[in-house]
């Protein structure tokens, strides 16, 4: 059994900036994790409800162990906010890095094209302007079944 404790709408906002115009060159990268105090406390709740159901009575007949966070105190919040922030990572969805929308940060327009660009349009699940609640494939599927046609008639 895995059991990952996350939220899923943080506030926290990082940023990916080019560094060079060679495209062999990494871009800069900040996550920005944890920097907002509302998202640091859903975080310290949820790994607080994981942590008690993995070790709830009910689960002793199924010999369920936790890992991680191991030797942390789970009701000391620095202790377990450190480990958070020595463990944490993303949950492997990546989205709304070009956002569609008409506002300052969108990047998409509703027709996918990159604003400002004649002729580059974005159909992955990065113009997904908020976090999905379940996994990102289906929706990745529906923005491409949606951009096809618009490709299409770009294209005539």
């Amino acid at each position: 059994m895995t059991c990952y404790a996350y939220a899923m709408r943080l506030e926290s906002t990082g940023s990916i900036h080019i560094t060079s115009n060679d495209p062999r060159v990494a871009p800069a990268i900040r996550f920005n994790f944890l920097s907002n105090a509302q998202d640091v406390e859903i975080t310290l709740a949820t790994i607080r409800i994981a942590c008690a159901t993995i070790t709830a009575p009910a689960m002793q007949p199924l010999q369920v162990m936790q890992i991680a966070p191991s030797e942390v105190d789970v009701c000391d919040d620095d202790a377990l906010l450190a480990w958070t922030r020595a463990f944490g990572e993303t949950t492997y969805h990546p989205i709304e890095t070009c956002k569609m929308g008409l506002d300052p940060m969108a990047v998409v327009d509703n027709r996918l094209r990159v604003h400002g660009l004649h002729g580059l349009r974005v159909a992955d699940a990065s113009i997904m302007p908020t976090m999905t609640s379940g996994n990102t494939n289906a929706p990745a599927i529906m923005i491409g079944e949606k951009a096809a046609p618009m490709v299409l008639d770009g294209a005539v």
